[in-house]
């Protein structure tokens, strides 16, 4: 008698042990079968979890929700070739003054990254973006009074280079202010002395990934962003890798140690862009919605964008279907933010 009360009671338990395990994976940011990838994203053929921050396969549940580290990075024609946008999970490339753009270059903090930079300082917008993943390490080198004063207002975890210069170091390489950089190491070493358990992502606000996403017969093979007359991105397709390639000027652009820059997704979010003060600082709406384009492998979706509150995620929809959100390929993604009357052309 007792062993079958024994019995029952074990067969309950595991019945809700394995349904508890299947609510869990239910609602991962990526699920089943992995295909082999060409540029040696993903080691495993199966993958029983998948980060929250690019959908890329993990070894442990503890490692779904990472530590974000977002670092400001210069992109000043004194400033390239940079170091770290290569490596990078999620860049944003968005509109500064002066007619140049910025990089906020997103990390897992447990990545290794030898050097990342020039650093450079802070602006609104890029803090609008950052709060979509939780309490992510910002590390910049000063910033706009604005950006300045809404880190105070929003309490993020900050790792401003005026205060806390032992993470940083200035290179010999090129002159002020275009060589600061930064590290893994020296990340590593914040989030051990001032990270609280509160500060990494959360599974419910990660994008839809998945690795089996059919590629299209009509591949469209290139898109070209004129930021002015004088900075062009293009991002050319490679159907082999299926990821995108970047161009600047109509140059393959790698990184300061020769590495391509490549992203498996691409998302080009159309904002309205004004200008804030006589320094030419520009205000970006963060908040609210507007058209997109999304291109993963090979396909250009026309999209629109949709940001309901400060802290809630960008989320990208095929265009006239809020129930449809765009699913996007595990891998780098970078979100080429452009004001609303940018030249933007796509072709085969």
């Amino acid at each position: 008698m007792e062993n079958r009360k024994f019995l029952a009671w074990a067969i309950i338990v595991g019945f809700s042990v394995l349904c508890a395990e299947l609510v869990f994976f239910y609602y991962l940011p990526y699920q089943g079968e992995l295909e082999a990838l060409a540029d040696g994203y993903v080691i495993k053929a199966t993958a029983r979890y998948g980060s929250a921050l690019d959908g890329l396969a993990v070894t442990k549940r503890a490692d779904i929700n990472p530590q974000v580290i977002a670092v400001m990075i210069d992109n000043h024609p004194d400033a390239r070739p940079e170091y770290g946008l290569s490596e990078a999970k999620i860049v944003y490339e968005a509109p500064v003054e002066g007619e140049f753009t910025r990089y906020m270059a997103i990390f897992d903090s447990t990545q290794n990254v030898l050097q990342v930079g020039p650093v450079r300082s802070a602006r609104p917008y890029f803090l609008d973006w950052l709060q979509e993943y939780g309490g992510g390490l910002y590390m910049h080198s000063g910033g706009s009074p604005d950006a300045l004063s809404l880190i105070d207002q929003r309490n993020i975890f900050d790792a401003n280079e005026f205060y806390r210069g032992d993470y940083y170091w200035r290179g010999s390489d090129r002159l002020a202010p275009h060589n600061l950089y930064t590290k893994s190491d020296f990340w590593q070493a914040l989030i051990s002395k001032y990270a609280t358990s509160t500060d990494k992502m959360q599974t419910s606000s990660a994008w839809k990934f998945s690795a089996t996403i059919a590629q299209p017969s009509d591949a469209q093979n290139a898109i070209k962003i004129a930021y002015n007359q004088d900075y062009v991105v293009s991002w050319n397709y490679d159907p082999a890798a299926m990821n995108y390639v970047r161009y600047i000027n109509g140059v393959k652009y790698t990184d300061a140690d020769g590495s391509e820059v490549r992203a498996r997704n691409i998302l080009v979010q159309y904002v309205s862009v004004g200008v804030l003060d006589n320094e030419g600082r520009k205000a970006i709406a963060t908040v609210g919605s507007g058209d997109a384009r999304v291109l993963r492998k090979g396909a250009v979706i026309q999209a629109s964008w949709t940001k309901k509150s400060l802290t809630d995620r960008t989320r990208f929809y095929a265009a006239g279907n809020l129930n449809s959100e765009i699913i996007l390929l595990p891998g780098a993604t970078w979100v080429e933010v452009v004001p609303q009357n940018a030249s933007v052309t796509i072709s085969d």
